[in-house]
């Protein structure tokens, strides 16, 4: 029960409804990053879709793990195609565990430049900007009692549709 509640932060998220990463790139570069999952999501859900897209870096460190435990027991070549599919047994289990949800999980992205006035990148950054700020601010309103759970995911659907309804094509895609 301990071990559940040590790695709740990791399975969970900080927020019910996904995440908004701001991080900093080369050159002067701003990279942002909208991540909002269905509305109406359970926990044990939303921490298979949160496993599936976590994949990539955790399947690697599985693959790396058994490389390293394989490297003693076999030759090189087994050992290699014995860790790959694990690797990909494991992403395909993960992606089969997480369902539908997975595929309706919505991410909106824009990057900025320092001294370059884009307008499209621009347009971008405060669509993502508007969208995380309403959901965030939701997330303040509930926890303060102004809001109820009910009104709180009114929004978070309204945010998710919205992302959804005017996507400009170049700066979001569904994962």
């Amino acid at each position: 029960m301990d071990g559940i509640r040590l790695l709740s932060p990791l399975l969970d998220g900080s927020r019910e409804w996904g995440c908004v990463q701001v991080r900093p790139g080369r050159f002067g570069i701003t990279y942002y990053r909208l991540v909002v999952y269905p509305p109406g999501i359970g926990t044990a859900e939303r921490r298979l879709v949160r496993l599936a897209r976590g994949w990539p870096l955790w399947g690697m460190f599985v693959w790396l793990l058994c490389q390293l435990w394989l490297s003693g027991q076999m030759s090189p070549w087994p050992a290699f195609g014995v860790s790959t599919a694990v690797f990909l047994t494991t992403g395909a289990v993960a992606l089969g565990l997480s369902g539908g949800a997975y595929h309706r999980v919505r991410t909106l992205s824009a990057a900025t430049m320092a001294g370059c006035d884009d307008p499209g990148s621009a347009a971008a950054r405060e669509r993502l900007v508007v969208l995380a700020a309403e959901l965030l601010h939701a997330d303040e309103c509930r926890d303060r009692g102004d809001i109820t759970a009910v009104d709180h995911e009114l929004i978070w659907w309204r945010v998710y549709d919205r992302m959804h309804a005017d996507k400009p094509a170049n700066t979001q895609h569904s994962n």
